[in-house]
């Protein structure tokens, strides 16, 4: 299912791992692999980023929260 995400779009992951990670698009790019099209700021609740910026499709974005 193709979601209707734009840049600027927050998301909520409440992962398996007991953590809730507070997503933000950053960059949106239909020529990558369906499951690297959204580029994304990932903050923890510490406001620690795991990663410069995670790439990810329309299957993880099903998993989060929009808020």
């Amino acid at each position: 299912m193709m979601l209707e995400v734009q840049v600027g779009d927050k998301y909520k992951l409440h992962s398996e791992n007991g953590h809730t990670y507070d997503i933000e698009i950053v960059n949106i790019n239909y020529y990558r692999e369906p499951s690297m099209i959204y580029a994304a700021d990932v903050y923890d609740e510490n406001g620690n980023s795991p990663d410069d910026v995670m790439f990810f499709g329309d299957d993880f974005l099903n998993k989060c929260e929009k808020v």
